[in-house]
């Protein structure tokens, strides 16, 4: 079956990282498609007046077919004004400020049931400034959610920092979300096919959480009890204290007993959790169920059937200051259990 909804990418960044001039090598990239670009502010584009044809209802349109906008109507207004309008682009890029956060616009788009019959999120991807970006880290909340919230990160101006200072970069980056690919470059030049990044195809996200789970476990493999891989490693802290936490559970779960937790979890600790992903092994379920979290909801998603690789829950915490023992602890309460008191 396929799917004709219009994808949509995030992209998001400080000033200065090279967002504009990502979105200008993107539009040259993809001649093919039309694009519809949503801005927070709208002179950050560096629209050349030649080149804009018409301006109907606040959207420019370009003469190479691409469409603009500021975002200063609600996000879901703009959303409904551009399938009004303009319902032949293919694809919609909406880019954010330094000050906006990936996870507000992305919630939009993986818990709006109305939204996602026309939109389908493709990837939320972060630009990064090589020199600034570890700064930035420490001293702003906003740059923290871009980065663990990101599904991929360009670091860009690589050329304007040391070969031993990129690797650093990498490592603390990696600290901070395991879960995203990297990619290194200048001039924002990037070499993805980055509008079609997929990255929450259940294939692409297994795949992620999978390789997350096993980096923790090649670095320490002890068992906390008979239930519970205790994979250590990414317990240590980067210096702005963000964790990433993951687990490996043998133990079949219970969906009730993790519904009612998850939900709890993200209810109280919103502001500390940042983001949630698992590939989860429930009893009396034939088929693997892939969570994911934004903000304080989360969605479940039906994955394939087991096949003949152990049955085995694999999920991953990003957050601030969490606690793994604390996580361990409450995780042990989801297990399913034969018994019930009478």
């Amino acid at each position: 079956m396929t799917d004709n909804r219009i994808s949509v990418s995030i992209i998001t960044g400080f000033l200065g990282a090279g967002k504009t001039t990502l979105l200008n090598h993107l539009r040259k990239q993809y001649p093919q498609k039309k694009l519809a670009i949503i801005e927070n502010e709208i002179g950050e584009i560096n629209i050349d007046s030649e080149l804009v044809i018409g301006v109907e209802d606040g959207i420019f349109e370009m003469s190479d077919g691409c469409i603009c906008c500021e975002l200063n109507d609600e996000l879901v207004d703009v959303l409904v004004k551009i399938l009004n309008n303009h319902s032949d682009i293919d694809h919609l890029i909406i880019e954010t400020t330094g000050i906006a956060e990936p996870d507000s616009i992305a919630a939009i788009f993986v818990t709006d049931p109305e939204v996602q019959q026309y939109f389908r999120l493709d990837a939320t991807v972060c630009l990064v400034d090589s020199c600034h970006v570890l700064d930035m880290v420490e001293e702003r909340e906003e740059a923290r959610k871009q980065i663990t919230f990101a599904d991929y990160i360009i670091i860009n101006k690589i050329s304007e920092i040391s070969e031993d200072y990129l690797k650093e970069l990498k490592v603390e980056i990696k600290k901070m979300n395991q879960v995203a690919e990297i990619e290194t470059v200048d001039y924002s030049q990037t070499n993805r096919d980055v509008l079609n990044l997929r990255a929450f195809d259940l294939e692409k996200v297994e795949k992620s959480i999978t390789k997350a789970a096993e980096n923790d476990h090649h670095h320490h493999d002890h068992t906390c009890d008979e239930h519970c891989h205790h994979h250590h490693e990414h317990q240590h802290t980067h210096r702005s204290d963000i964790t990433t936490h993951s687990f490996v559970i043998d133990e079949a779960l219970d969906f009730l007993k993790f519904r009612h937790w998850i939900n709890i979890l993200l209810t109280f600790q919103s502001e500390r959790i940042y983001r949630v992903k698992g590939i989860l092994n429930f009893q009396y379920k034939e088929e693997k169920m892939i969570l994911q979290s934004v903000r304080n909801m989360f969605a479940f998603q039906v994955g394939n059937h087991w096949a003949e690789e152990k049955r085995q829950s694999k999920i991953v915490f990003i957050g601030k200051g969490v606690k793994r023992e604390a996580l361990e602890k409450s995780l042990q309460s989801c297990l399913f259990t034969e018994t019930y008191f009478e």
